[in-house]
């Protein structure tokens, strides 16, 4: 009896240990994926800057406006409110995405600044309100965006923080439906996977 007890004992130690480094390699999955996820965005966020600011020039040119003042600009609110998000000023940042929008609703980095609403908030650790701006990216530009997978994820977290886990899974399965190819859906699975185990002990 003893032997076995101390067997069990041995299996039990070794069981825990593994379970560690599974959440272990889970975290490292998620800060690699948070990286390469805010590398990636900040490149298409720069692309669509430049794409908004040739349009803007193309109506300029157009209209042989003999203003030199580029803060009529569209691309030039939003590289302002970009600037005050990436210097985590993120009050000022949601104001200057809000007023972007609101002021050119049909502009091509509207869904961009509408998904950068959702952050300002999710950095400030506001769930709900992140939770709310993050929906209106699938709601208002889902023909319009590649941003829906990004916005799905982060509602996904959203609902973990605000302890809401099934809506979390349901969100997380959608992705791993919907954009199968997608790194929101790795991480996803993931995600699953890692709640899954945690129900289990």
């Amino acid at each position: 009896m003893k032997g076995e007890l101390s067997r069990l004992q041995i299996q039990n130690k070794e069981l825990r240990e593994n379970q560690f480094d599974l959440y272990t390699k889970a975290d490292s999955t998620y800060v690699m994926f948070d990286v390469l996820s805010a590398s990636l965005q900040d490149l298409q966020n720069k692309i669509s800057v430049l794409s908004q600011a040739i349009h803007d020039l193309k109506v300029v040119t157009d209209k042989r406006s003999k203003s030199n003042d580029q803060s009529v600009l569209p691309s030039f609110i939003y590289q302002n409110a970009y600037g005050d998000y990436l210097m985590a000023k993120f009050d000022l940042a949601y104001s200057g995405f809000q007023s972007f929008a609101d002021k050119y609703p049909n502009a091509e980095l509207v869904p961009q600044a509408q998904f950068y609403m959702g952050e300002c908030f999710y950095s400030m650790s506001m769930w709900d309100k992140a939770l709310e701006e993050y929906k209106k990216v699938e709601q208002r530009y889902k023909k319009r965006s590649d941003l829906v997978s990004s916005a799905r994820l982060k509602i996904a977290l959203c609902c973990q923080k605000l302890d809401k886990n099934e809506e979390a899974i349901r969100m997380f399965s959608s992705i791993i439906k919907d954009f199968p190819q997608s790194p929101e859906s790795l991480t996803a699975k993931e995600s699953i996977e890692i709640y899954n185990n945690a129900q289990k002990r």
